[in-house]
């Protein structure tokens, strides 16, 4: 397991000044710059599994930088950012991770990995981080406010019209702690396309649990089965279950039990609802995703990192040529550059803006 890397600043944490507060002090793959983010085209998994699939906690303390260490981070790599995010002024951003700060004196600082932020954030070990992560978290007295645990099915056990299905007769055949149920269907008005997206939610988004349903494949342009279950924890509930997996729980355990407790698909064999048994497909496909375990995922470039490397790496080169050259040569010089651009674009290019107008067309935000 790749140990993070507090970065060696002065901080007092619970210990002496510039002490590591008892958080793990060794050489990290961030000793030299992270993987970047990886020409990744979008396909289906070879097999089932899952992934942490959002991620978003606050510490107590008030230095972004000093942040970005606690969770193995170089902090050189962020750039910051003169706005924020639910009272968070400002903020650091490293693609879609981001470190908000200067809220109030007791809101420290919050982090978000968004989907792509996680898998940009596993991209930068050699094995994944997670549990070390959530444990170093926990060490630095962080609260979660929001895990997802994306549970991918592509073996055709689970589909969307099973549960939609039984969803329809859920007086007899599901037990359940949610209150309400919805199903949205997503169509194109462009020729020779029809429905472009299927989602079922259980629970209500303002709850502390959630849970939704979705085709991953038709989400994202590729031909075959792939049903994306996700499991939305937040507060409370987020930190009851990164506490158990960084204990040492499984993902699929935890997964299941989770799913268990809120949902089941039953049949009507008992006046009694908690003594029915489950549906043997349902059966079949909970003790196949209490088996699995933990994948990581390369990071799905987008057309926004590009445009993120180019600010980081190269303002500052643009700004000394528009200066030498002036405002309309520059302009000129330029429309040169976009004009050879284009006529150079490679399948690598055009992969990037396929996988982001996807992105935006579903507006996931994932």
């Amino acid at each position: 397991m790749p140990s993070l890397r507090y970065v060696p600043v002065s901080v007092n944490t619970g210990g002496s000044a510039g002490s590591t507060g008892g958080l793990p002090v060794s050489a990290s793959p961030l000793d030299q710059h992270p993987i970047a983010n990886r020409d990744a085209e979008i396909t289906i998994p070879p097999e089932n599994r899952s992934l942490i699939d959002w991620a978003s906690f606050t510490f107590k303390l008030n230095d972004p930088r000093i942040i970005a260490g606690i969770i193995g981070l170089d902090p050189s790599l962020f750039s910051e950012l003169p706005f924020g995010f639910s009272g968070y002024r400002k903020s650091l951003k490293l693609g879609n991770i981001s470190i908000y700060f200067d809220g109030r004196e007791d809101m420290g600082c919050h982090v978000e990995m968004t989907g792509q932020g996680c898998r940009l954030y596993e991209g930068n070990f050699q094995e994944a981080p997670w549990p070390e992560l959530f444990q170093t978290i926990f060490a630095a007295n962080g609260n979660f406010t929001r895990l997802d645990i994306a549970i991918d099915n592509v073996d055709g056990a689970l589909t969307l019209d099973k549960i939609g299905n039984a969803l329809q007769h859920h007086d007899s055949i599901i037990r359940t702690q949610f209150g309400e149920w919805r199903r949205i269907l997503k169509g194109s008005f462009e020729k020779g396309k029809q429905i472009t997206g299927d989602t079922i939610y259980l629970g209500s988004s303002k709850s502390h649990i959630q849970f939704r349903i979705y085709d991953k494949a038709q989400e994202s342009g590729v031909a075959g089965h792939w049903i994306r279950f996700e499991l939305q924890l937040r507060d409370k509930r987020a930190n009851e279950a990164a506490r158990l997996y960084s204990s040492g729980e499984s993902i699929g355990t935890l997964a299941t039990g989770i799913i268990n407790t809120y949902f089941a698909i039953i049949n009507d064999d008992d006046s009694n609802k908690s003594r029915c048994s489950l549906q043997s497909w349902w059966s079949e496909w909970l003790q196949s995703t209490e088996k699995i375990r933990l994948s990581t995922e390369q990071a799905i470039k987008l057309v926004s990192d590009t445009m993120g490397f180019i600010k980081r790496q190269y303002a500052p080169s643009l700004a000394m040529i528009k200066k030498h050259l002036g405002g309309v040569p520059f302009k000129t010089f330029v429309q040169e550059v976009l004009e050879d651009g284009n006529e150079r674009m490679s399948a690598k290019h055009k992969k990037i803006l396929a996988a982001s107008e996807a992105v935006k067309t579903f507006g996931r935000g994932k």
